[in-house]
């Protein structure tokens, strides 16, 4: 088993774990993880989209960002037609 520690939470998170992880058939620290991992996975797209947007409100820069694009979309083939 791996390590674990202590985390304090308030008694109605405590029931909510337990019973998260019995609907999902999970340990509560097994559930703890995956909500870690997908908190983190929600992050990092929020962040991805924040700057993308960032990109696309400045004209020169979305400009550099299609036409980079443009350069990857010619490879999407490559060696494809062989198979």
């Amino acid at each position: 088993m791996a390590a674990t520690a202590t985390v304090r939470v308030t008694p109605e998170t405590r029931e909510r774990l337990k019973r998260l992880g019995r609907e999902r058939k999970m340990s509560a620290p097994e559930l703890l993880d995956e909500l870690t991992r997908v908190a983190e996975d929600d992050q990092l797209l929020a962040d991805h989209e924040a700057a993308m947007r960032e990109v696309m409100a400045d004209p020169e820069r979305a400009e550099a960002y299609r036409a980079e694009l443009s350069v990857w979309d010619e490879t999407l083939l490559d060696g494809l037609s062989e198979l």
